[in-house]
């Protein structure tokens, strides 16, 4: 039951966001994606602001600080995983992997994975897992926080669930979501990160926003 109502939530945001987001089109700059901004957004006179991905501090695989600095002006694909996930999270990476070989043009684009058990992985698992699996780090780095830290991170900055549950698989419930985040730190898309289609349609998305709305 709470996962089928993780599900129709998830489900109810992404549409509630979109539909606010095409409701408010004319406040767009002219050149537009035709992505929509998701999250809430406050309207003044001539001007939307929207949702943007709050400040943060992590620390990286190399254990190097990590903060918003090192996206700023860039894009990037985030999202939520732990390394001893028996679920979803190893589909995940593989698309996150397969999306950044397919990309390797685009040298703005950084991948941020987000570990949702920093009690189990540690900095050096952290590496262990990237060894094991093969990725390459050059743009896609794989974060650590405080548990509440990300997990509040997660809900409130890239609008996708994370959170201890006994009764969900390896103890812990998240989003299977990419996010796609532009220059600004704006949220503009959300993506099933286990689904080819849905990753491929990802990589068009990045591709539309680069050309379209920064004229690249």
């Amino acid at each position: 039951m709470k996962k089928l109502l993780y599900v129709l939530t998830i489900g109810l945001l992404i549409t509630a966001c979109q539909d606010t987001a095409s409701s408010n089109n004319n406040s767009r700059q002219p050149k537009s994606s035709g992505l929509p901004y998701f999250g809430f957004h406050e309207i003044a006179p001539g001007d939307t602001s929207y949702h943007t991905i709050p400040t943060y501090q992590l620390l990286a695989q190399d254990s190097s600080e990590f903060n918003n600095e090192r996206v700023k002006g860039k894009i990037h694909v985030a999202n939520f995983f732990f390394t001893s996930c028996p679920a979803i999270c190893p589909a995940m990476i593989a698309q996150m992997k397969r999306l950044q070989e397919n990309t390797n043009d685009i040298e703005e684009l950084q991948f941020l994975s987000h570990t949702i058990d920093p009690k189990r992985d540690s900095i050096p698992k952290l590496n262990q897992y990237i060894k094991d699996k093969n990725l390459d780090t050059h743009n896609w780095y794989f974060l650590y926080g405080e548990r509440e830290y990300v997990h509040d991170l997660g809900r409130n900055g890239y609008m996708l669930n994370a959170m201890e549950d006994e009764e969900a698989e390896g103890g812990f419930l998240h989003s299977e979501h990419f996010v796609l985040v532009d220059r600004e730190g704006h949220i503009r898309g959300l993506y099933t990160g286990t689904v080819t289609e849905e990753v491929d349609q990802l990589e068009k998305d990045i591709r539309t926003l680069i050309a379209t709305e920064y004229g690249e």
